[in-house]
């Protein structure tokens, strides 16, 4: 066999192979990598430009072999002959070593041209039990939007719901997320990282992204090589919750051209306790499934994949008040009305979401010019909200929910990403979706069908040191809305088209990365803010909608460093300015509104001019080589120019400081203790009077982990509140009645099975 592939090596044997070593998601060049034939003394190395030359060779066939110390080797045949003088090769990255010394908690990956931070290994795994907006507090900059301490939502510099865009393994999540209470209804127990894109940096998903993007990766099914199986099991003793997930992965054919993925999990809690008093109706159940299957061959795939979500969430019961005395009489109160012990007892009010999601990808890799995938996805999302004072019982014993909303969404995405062209790599592409809305019962928002077509183009640029990228995008969106008025039924239609572009670059110096941002997009008013009118009962609030809502414009920028000196400094620096046009915004109207079914806090939708600008810091320090201090710090100043004050509901500056011992590091066992101490400020950036209660003091918080690692078992033991202090947080609609949670010890364990 050697022989044969060497069947030209006495014709001519002064051939020269010149080439370029590049990071295969960045594009980037990597010095260093040792490039050589397999099985002869011909060799080089890559030089700051990823640049490497092999002289000598004689026409034939050969294996080049690449290995760089924080890259997957990389085997492939050659062909060297004068028609092949050149050869681009792409290395992957090891996940743990893009940085030796990480920012704790979710590290930002440098080396790609636009800057995101990614939540993956033992990050995720210390996330084991928590939702999808938990999981992401590690993230600087990233808060939470809450009502209790079960329903969370991602805030990205003082942005969420419709301005935050979640790609579910790369669907486009699409739910009722127009709710301040509507969690993002996804496992997070399915993902294998979970990376957030800030601001308007990315526009390959929408140009709609106005706060950022969140992207739920699970593993690749292409890659498995062996069956595997992986059991987490999490309890709390707060609320005294239970966490169960697994999953089983492996091939199906001996060739493994077909893999399978199947994984599912369990969540169930109770009441949850403050300090000092028990929550009542704050428990929750949870239950939910995936399945995928993907198949591969020669230069095509193809991957099917099927989750399902059930959730059943309490609603806090002191937010649901009888009358506007005692709903005033509750704002000022030191602890609830309503007194309760613990139970699993879910009551009314509560809310019961179900998800259902289908994706169907073929990828195709067409020679000497790029790949071709298309991407078809459909979800239903069924949302049911029941009221806690009026209760209607059907004749099989069940009760009609409040609020019931049917939520249909198909979507389809083509995308051709082209080869390097002249150093120019990108790609181009169409996407569209059709949603039909339906609800049943009580109104709130009316029933629609929503049509969105998109056309995209990003290219990347990389020469030397410098990086670039650019992108352009524009979408067309279409409403067509019934509603009752005044007893007839109304068909009103509204149409939205515009043009979203952003523009990125990197340059690396010696120890440290600058990225540069500037970038537009813009987002159509929803069709909650345009017509919403009555109560919110998960949210416990009467909101009232404004139909003539134009789209917003936004206009954002951002510069980052980022700096790491020899494995022992890795800081993080930086700072943003979004300028909002026709920024629509929800806000508290007095005095709150009273109906049959109680008293409620109200809030309308208006539109200013408004300023968002702040600054993110992030550094670890290592001491003694076994010692690690960790500190992290933002500011989000948020502005309504248009009448020159401050907006409502923008998270309060915070600072954070991890102290961590390695306290024992051998080749099987790893153990780890850390010290989380943060000091959450009073936001005091707000109007007097344009709030129902105002923001909470400022508190500390103590959390403790320890951290222990026997071959592939991973156990973590804390302790979260550590002195039981009592708090409430300005992000979370129920501070107005009722102090968040107490200290809550914890246990988490996952073990791998090969």
């Amino acid at each position: 066999m050697y022989s044969c592939m060497h069947a030209n090596a006495q014709t001519n044997c002064n051939q020269v192979l010149k080439g370029l070593v590049l990071e295969s998601q960045s594009g980037l060049p990597i010095e260093s990598v040792s490039v050589f034939i397999e099985g002869k003394a011909i060799g080089s190395k890559t030089n700051i430009n990823g640049e490497f030359v092999l002289n000598g060779l004689c026409e034939g066939t050969y294996f080049l072999i690449s290995k760089h110390l924080n890259h997957e080797i990389k085997r492939e045949q050659i062909i060297v002959s004068n028609k092949n003088p050149f050869k681009t090769i792409y290395l992957n990255c090891h996940t743990d070593t893009l940085h030796q010394v990480m920012i704790k908690g979710a590290r930002i990956h440098w080396e790609d041209v636009t800057v995101s931070n990614k939540v993956q290994g033992d990050d995720l795994k210390m996330s084991i039990g928590q939702s999808l907006g938990k999981s992401l507090e590690k993230i600087n900059g990233v808060y939470n939007l809450s009502t209790g301490n079960n329903i969370n939502k991602p805030v990205i510099r003082g942005l969420h719901s419709n301005r935050v865009v979640i790609m579910n393994n790369e669907i486009r999540q699409e739910g009722q997320q127009w709710g301040n209470e509507h969690a993002p209804e996804i496992d997070p127990n399915m993902a294998k990282e979970i990376e957030v894109v800030k601001g308007a940096q990315s526009i390959r998903y929408g140009s709609d992204i106005i706060g950022g993007i969140i992207l739920v990766n699970p593993a690749s099914l292409l890659t498995i090589k062996k069956t595997s199986a992986e059991i987490n099991v999490a309890g709390f003793t707060n609320g005294r919750g239970l966490n169960i997930s697994s999953m089983l992965e492996g091939s199906v054919l001996k060739n493994k051209n077909l893999n399978y993925r199947i994984q599912g999990s369990y969540k169930k809690s109770g009441n949850t306790k403050t300090p000092t008093y028990f929550l009542k109706n704050t428990g929750m159940n949870e239950i939910n499934y995936s399945v995928a299957l993907g198949y591969k061959k020669n230069n095509w795939n193809i991957e099917v994949y099927q989750s399902y979500f059930n959730t059943k969430i309490g609603i806090f019961a002191g937010s649901h008040i009888g009358n506007l005395t005692d709903l005033y009489a509750a704002f000022d109160a030191k602890k609830p009305i309503d007194s309760a012990k613990f139970s699993y007892n879910i009551g009314f009010p509560y809310q019961h979401v179900v998800h259902y999601l289908t994706k169907l990808k073929f990828n195709y890799f067409i020679k000497n010019t790029g790949n071709l995938s298309v991407l078809y996805g459909f979800q239903k999302n069924i949302r049911k909200e029941y009221d806690k004072t009026l209760q209607t019982k059907n004749d099989d014993g069940s009760y009609e929910p409040a609020l019931n909303f049917d939520l249909y969404s198909n979507a389809l995405d083509v995308n051709f990403e082209h080869k390097t062209i002249d150093r120019f790599n990108g790609n181009l592409g169409i996407s569209s979706s059709f949603q039909k809305n339906n609800y049943y019962g009580n109104y709130f928002i009316p029933n629609y069908d929503r049509v969105n077509t998109g056309l995209y183009w990003v290219e990347k640029w990389h020469k030397n040191r410098f990086s670039f990228e650019g992108g352009l995008r524009y979408d067309i969106n279409y409403f067509s809305v019934l509603k009752w008025k005044q007893n007839i039924l109304t068909n009103s239609t509204h149409f939205y088209s515009g043009l979203a572009s952003t523009f990125s670059s990197r340059y690396q110096f010696p120890y440290f990365t600058l990225h540069a941002n500037v970038g537009t997009a813009w987002r159509s008013p929803f069709v909650n803010e345009l017509y919403s009118n009555g109560v919110h009962h998960s949210a416990a609030s009467f909101e009232i909608g404004d139909e003539n809502l134009v789209p917003e414009r936004n206009y954002n920028s951002s510069i980052t460093v980022d700096f790491n000196y020899k494995n022992k400094v890795d800081m993080e620096f930086t700072i943003y300015n979004n300028y909002i046009l026709n920024y629509i915004n929800l806000q508290p109207k007095l005095p709150a509104t009273l109906t049959i079914r109680g008293a409620f806090p109200t809030f309308f939708y208006s539109q200013v001019n408004a300023n968002f600008s702040g600054l993110e810091y992030a550094a670890t320090f290592v001491f003694l080589k076994k010692i690690q201090n960790h500190f992290k710090a933002n500011i989000t100043l948020a502005k309504d120019i248009s009448n020159n004050k401050y907006l409502v509901g923008i998270p309060p500056a915070k600072i954070e400081h991890t102290l961590e011992f390695n306290l024992l590091k051998k080749k099987l066992i790893n153990i780890k203790w850390s010290l989380n101490n943060s000091y959450t400020f009073q936001q005091k950036r707000v109007p007097l009077h344009a709030d129902y209660v105002n923001p909470p003091k400022g508190y500390y918080l103590a959390n403790s982990d320890f951290i222990l690692e026997y071959k592939n078992v991973f156990v973590n033991f804390g302790i979260q509140n550590v002195f039981n202090t009592s708090y409430r947080d300005y992000m979370n609609r129920n501070r107005y009645f009722a102090n968040e949670i107490g200290r809550n010890i914890f246990t988490r364990i996952s073990i791998p099975i090969q």
